[in-house]
């Protein structure tokens, strides 16, 4: 939270730090700064706004903001680097990577980028892609980084659950048998007239 606020802060003075770190929030949350990154300099006004919407979890409303500001400024990686993250955050993953990628072919060593596309290919199911993502970064930080520690938390919790045993469906619960005294009486049969004994045939008059 404090380095959003550092960071809104400072984007909007147009400052530019070369150690500060501009991506690596994993999840949709913006926590995770790790060096690396240098600040865009001389920020624009649609950037500023965009990065405050980002903040309050608003990615639809960033976009427009992201595509003006890369209009001024069209090779910086870390506004397509963001058009990419807000674009994931709504779930319109082919253009997500197509933004990554462009980031990452304008600066191959983004640390955030690296990490939000390996989130992406988690999204995307596509495990290995991920890894490699996390092997750049293990390369571009070999004493640790923010980035290379949220993304090895997102790969390991993506493979516990892809491991979890899947939950027993709900079975029927057994009727237990019903005691006696809830065993209705049987339904008595029709009482028919009792039958009754055949006349005995008149003695024969004594002669």
């Amino acid at each position: 939270m404090r380095r959003m606020i550092w960071l809104i802060a400072a984007a909007t003075m147009g400052f530019a730090s070369p150690g500060f770190a501009m991506g690596g929030a994993g999840g949709g949350s913006m926590g995770g700064y790790g060096g690396g990154m240098p600040m865009m300099s001389g920020s624009t006004d649609e950037y500023v706004m965009a990065l405050r919407l980002i903040h309050h979890e608003k990615y639809a409303d960033a976009i427009p903001h992201l595509n003006r500001a890369l209009q001024q400024k069209p090779n910086s990686a870390d506004i397509l680097n963001y058009l990419g993250y807000t674009h994931r955050m709504v779930g319109d993953y082919q253009v997500s990577l197509d933004f990554y990628q462009q980031a990452l072919a304008r600066n191959p060593d983004h640390k955030g980028a690296h990490e939000y596309l390996g989130e992406l290919y988690l999204k995307m199911h596509q495990l290995s892609q991920a890894q490699t993502q996390l092997a750049e970064l293990t390369r571009l930080c070999p004493d640790g980084c923010d980035e290379k520690d949220v993304l090895t938390k997102a790969i390991s919790d993506y493979q516990l659950a892809a491991t979890a045993p899947a939950a027993p469906a709900a079975s029927a619960s057994a009727v237990p048998p019903a005691s006696a005294s809830e065993v209705p009486p049987a339904t008595p049969a029709s009482s028919a007239p009792a039958e009754q004994p055949a006349a005995q045939a008149p003695a024969p008059a004594q002669q």
